[in-house]
């Protein structure tokens, strides 16, 4: 189970982001392995370690998507769903270090040593995930289905392929930083002479630029766009499920985020749902409850006879095995829990009145009264 990223940052679970801010801000000053160069090896490496997990909760707890997803499925669900690259994808130490005044440069190397993936010398440009709502019926969750969700997101630029280049012109080295993504800057301070990396202003670290822009992304290599895109919803699928479409979240030249759908199942006019069971009311004449008898109560699927036994009372229960909904991802399949409901009538003609005046006087007075309720029945 993965640390509670409100602990690490020591704030508490209601924090407002500038307070999330300002707690990373003191931590990433003390731990930054820029500030620690004189420790020795054992102590530096824990200083690392505290440093990554400084960041990868601040990584979280400032991006307002991935805070609600962690909110919602704790640390243990949100790290089955999102892998270390996904947590710090649009994450970069140096420029949100930078914005929040520190001349340190973390750098590629450091970077892939410590968290086990480059961040590399360049602004990769990563797609961001996106989030979409479907609504679906029981009889759709049960059997699955295809939606269609309209998707209003940035696409690739069919014109240029992503390039950013007009159609004819090349995609050449950028001059100003010799195509390393980044530009170092030389400053002597009364400290001493202070180096700083900071991506490159006119390939906005892409280290390579075009000869001449496209007309449509003006060189972007990306659009705004909305797109009809076919979700397929499993069998089983319940409300709160998040289903989860790669690739199909905002472009990005460095690699597409992904679209995350957060299933609505609808409530049913018959049947009531509870984990993979399915319940339904079954209304039964007075007559049927006291004789007993058989009985048609709907299922998903059509329609079921049930043996109503002698005796019934309304809030009894038969179960029909194997007519509730599947288990997402199992070949489990629940139960149809029938709840029986004794309808007493409202209105009586004369002749019901006067037979059930006679039950009653069988059931108050001696036993050859009975017998002789019974020999008229």
């Amino acid at each position: 189970m993965g640390k509670d990223y409100y602990d690490v940052l020591g704030v508490k679970k209601n924090a407002s982001q500038d307070d999330i801010k300002k707690a990373y801000r003191e931590l990433a000053m003390r731990y930054h392995p820029d500030r620690n160069m004189d420790k020795g090896a054992e102590e530096k490496a824990k200083v690392e370690e505290r440093f990554k997990e400084v960041n990868e909760a601040y990584a979280v707890l400032s991006d307002p998507g991935k805070r609600q997803s962690y909110d919602a499925y704790g640390s243990e669900g949100f790290h089955q769903r999102y892998s270390e690259e996904d947590i710090f994808r649009g994450f970069n130490i140096d420029e949100v270090l930078r914005q929040m005044g520190f001349d340190f440069n973390f750098g590629g190397d450091m970077f892939s040593s410590m968290f086990g993936f480059g961040q590399g010398t360049r602004n990769v440009d990563m797609g961001s995930d996106l989030l979409t709502r479907v609504n679906v019926t029981l009889e759709e969750a049960a059997h699955g289905a295809e939606k269609t969700v309209l998707v209003h997101h940035i696409k690739i630029c069919e014109r240029c392929s992503g390039s950013g280049a007009e159609k004819g012109s090349k995609v050449v080295k950028c001059e100003k930083c010799a195509g390393a993504g980044q530009v170092r800057i030389t400053r002597r301070t009364p400290f001493g002479i202070v180096q700083t990396i900071s991506t490159c202003p006119s390939c906005s670290g892409e280290g390579k630029i075009a000869e001449k822009v496209c007309n449509k992304c003006h060189g972007r290599g990306k659009v705004e766009g909305q797109d009809k895109i076919e979700v397929k919803i499993p069998k089983g699928v319940d409300s709160g499920t998040r289903l989860r479409v790669r690739g199909l979240g905002d472009f990005g030249a460095g690699r597409a985020g992904d679209l995350y759908v957060d299933v609505l199942v609808s409530e049913h006019r018959l049947f009531k749902r509870r984990g993979d069971d399915l319940y339904i009311d079954l209304h039964v004449p007075f007559y049927t409850a006291a004789l007993g008898g058989s009985m048609s109560v709907k299922a998903l699927d059509g329609e079921d006879r049930v043996r109503i036994e002698s005796g019934a009372q309304t809030g009894d229960t038969i179960v029909i095995r194997g007519k509730g909904m599947p288990r997402m991802g199992t070949n489990s399949i629940g139960n149809e829990i029938v709840r029986i409901v004794v309808d007493t009538p409202k209105k009586l003609t004369s002749e019901q009145k006067s037979l059930i005046e006679k039950f009653k006087e069988t059931e108050s007075g001696d036993g050859e009264k009975k017998k002789r309720f019974f020999a008229f029945m």
